[in-house]
């Protein structure tokens, strides 16, 4: 991933995610949007198949960047919450196979 800075203040940053999919900057937009200190997040894609997404982020208070370095850490552990939780589920069983 490439991440280039199209703007950038004090409470506000829009990044762009270069070889990244929507679901990538949802999934952050998500976690941003949940995190007290931070008035909006949105991302958008100018088309979906030729333009990466642009992340932008406004905080209240704290820096932008740090919001979303934060965003990422909690990415990252439900990421591997997950991963951990589908190695370890079970098959089901044979009598719920279709016959």
């Amino acid at each position: 991933m490439d991440i280039k800075v199209l703007a950038q203040e004090e409470n506000y940053i829009e990044l762009e995610l270069t070889d990244e999919e929507q679901g990538f900057a949802n999934a952050l937009r998500e976690l941003l949007i949940n995190d007290k200190n931070v008035e909006f997040a949105a991302y958008r894609v100018d088309h979906p198949q030729m333009s990466p997404p642009r992340l932008m982020v406004r905080t209240k208070s704290g820096s932008p960047l740090a919001a979303i370095k934060d965003a990422v850490k909690k990415l990252k552990k439900f990421s591997s919450e997950f991963h951990d939780e589908v190695k370890s589920a079970k098959k089901p069983a044979e009598s719920r196979k279709k016959k």
